[in-house]
């Protein structure tokens, strides 16, 4: 099995190499894994207290920013290595000032593994959800590194827990500590003979509360929204568009941050609303401010955005993309819609329950759940502390595995 698995990774490197002519994110890609081992040669003491993180995007960085930042104001002899597999998150993370060092991810043969884990020498290892690659487990197991897989979620129809996935079962029982997302989790590898199992919840609940404290201000934001009420549809495709269209060609003040910050994408949003909208990046004069239509084409201040909103939507619910992150605009204590495929996606089935989350099927429900949202402001109270109880409640499990992780790293 484990020539099978080989076999497959090189595979997927050579079938790669022509979709980098039309792909922008596959070559940056390529580019970036190049230079990562000339980066760790020159940058990494392998002697030194070495901890390295790995995510495979923007998201799961998110997750992994306030344990790293926790850590560094804690001890001041450890050195935080983060790797990335998608250039969405590495590319993003650049200006970021507390990881000691951010590269991309080498391909998972036994060679890069052995070559990677050689020049970290890591003594404690965290992969994020369930971005778990073999040969660098079995060679971070041969190098006594102690792993962690943090936020993972697993269910009983995933390939490990089938016949056919008995290798990588056993490749998975070589990590050191579970803390997984839920309790379902937790019973399914203990079914499995796993132990050090624990509950830690999404450290997306401690992110963002780290930006609900933050308590950054836009100001161009701010002068545009004119204290008006304000609807934010945030990480947006197509299909959503179609969803909340007739909201946004109302008279509410209205704020769209599409996924999808393309040229094409973001003129087909003006060309659809006319000269009653503005790019955020064109915001100059007064009357730029006083439409009611603003496009944000930049990334990075989304999540900063939502404290603006009296009521958002959240995106990639409406087709196959996925849903996008609704625990950015629920720490601000407003209510959310979404659209009708979120199933497995936990903080939006919990919250759905609860009455913080509305789902809608077609423009019509949601245009009747904005209008009962809009128009009572009881309810949205409601919905609201529902949403930011959920989150403090999740907290309380992220302060698990961050207590175990700096207990470990006081015997280093």
């Amino acid at each position: 099995m484990k020539f099978i698995y080989d076999f497959f990774i090189v595979l997927a490197f050579i079938i790669c190499q022509p979709l980098r002519l039309m792909s922008n994110k596959i070559n940056l890609s390529y580019k970036g894994r190049k230079k990562s081992f000339k980066i760790l040669k020159k940058e990494v003491d392998p002697n030194e207290k070495n901890i390295w993180f790995h995510v495979s995007s923007l998201g799961e960085f998110e997750i992994v920013k306030p344990i790293i930042e926790r850590l560094k104001e804690r001890f001041d002899n450890i050195k935080i290595i983060v790797t990335f597999f998608s250039p969405s998150g590495y590319e993003n993370s650049k200006k970021y000032r507390f990881a000691d060092l951010k590269l991309y991810l080498p391909l998972d043969t036994s060679f890069n593994a052995k070559r990677f884990v050689s020049y970290v020498n890591p003594r404690i290892v965290i992969f994020i959800k369930n971005d778990i690659w073999s040969n660098y487990v079995n060679h971070l197991k041969q190098n006594d590194s102690v792993i962690y897989s943090l936020s993972s979620k697993f269910n009983k129809s995933q390939f490990y827990f089938k016949f056919y996935g008995y290798w990588f079962l056993k490749q998975l029982k070589k990590i050191d500590f579970f803390y997984v997302q839920d309790n379902n989790s937790k019973k399914i590898l203990e079914k499995n003979s796993f132990k050090n199992v624990h509950i830690s919840g999404d450290l997306r609940y401690t992110s963002v509360t780290n930006t609900l404290n933050k308590n950054k201000r836009i100001l161009k934001v701010e002068k545009f929204i004119n204290n008006e009420s304000c609807f934010i549809a945030g990480s947006i495709w197509e299909k959503d568009i179609e969803l909340i269209d007739k909201v946004i060609k109302s008279n509410i003040k209205s704020i769209i941050a599409p996924h999808d910050i393309s040229i094409n994408f973001i003129n087909n949003l003006k060309k659809n609303y006319g000269d009653n909208c503005i790019k955020f990046s064109d915001l100059k004069n007064k009357y730029d401010f006083k439409k009611n239509i603003l496009i944000i084409d930049s990334i990075g201040i989304l999540k900063y955005l939502y404290r603006y909103a009296d009521i958002a939507y959240v995106g990639g619910g409406m087709g196959n993309k996925g849903l996008h992150n609704i625990l950015e605009p629920a720490v601000f204590s407003i209510p959310i819609l979404i659209g009708k495929n979120f199933q497995g996606f936990s903080e939006a089935e919990d919250l759905t329950s609860l009455g913080g989350v509305f789902s809608v099927k077609n423009s019509d429900e949601f245009y009747k759940c904005f209008t009962e949202l809009y128009e009572s402001e009881e309810l949205r109270n409601k919905s609201g502390k529902a949403n930011s109880k959920y989150i403090i409640d999740n907290i309380k499990k992220n302060k698990k595995f961050i207590d175990s992780l700096t207990g470990k790293i006081h015997y280093l």
